[in-house]
């Protein structure tokens, strides 16, 4: 039985804690100088300063890393590569150009409908 000076707890009454990986996350990305290595082929006024934190199982996580060291690049270097070449998939027109009509305007794609500016 709870006494008269102890305050009454619902879960609605307490206050929202931070994800503890998110806390953790950030109090190391306050302290790393983000960069790319010389190795990875980047230009020198390329730096990677955003985050993008991914839940993988060990066994992927590991399988990945060993992709990456055969190739002589770091781990984040590998996923940047993918995630960049799979958004370019999508994102980008990789049609012939003679699937391409022209207008004053703009130009278009006849096999995917993708829009050039």
């Amino acid at each position: 039985m709870k006494s008269s000076t102890e305050k009454s707890s619902t879960p609605e009454e307490q206050e929202p804690t931070e994800d503890n990986i998110v806390a953790a996350m950030e109090m190391v990305a306050e302290n790393i100088e983000p960069t790319i290595g010389k190795t990875t082929g980047a230009e020198d006024d390329q730096t990677a300063t955003k985050q993008v934190l991914i839940r993988a199982t060990e066994r992927d996580r590991d399988r990945w890393k060993e992709a990456a060291d055969s190739k002589g690049i770091s781990l984040s270097e590998f996923v940047r590569n993918l995630c960049n070449a799979a958004a370019d998939e999508i994102l980008d027109c990789n049609h012939p150009l003679e699937m391409r009509i022209a207008y004053p305007w703009s130009e278009r794609c006849m096999a995917c409908g993708h829009r050039f500016h």
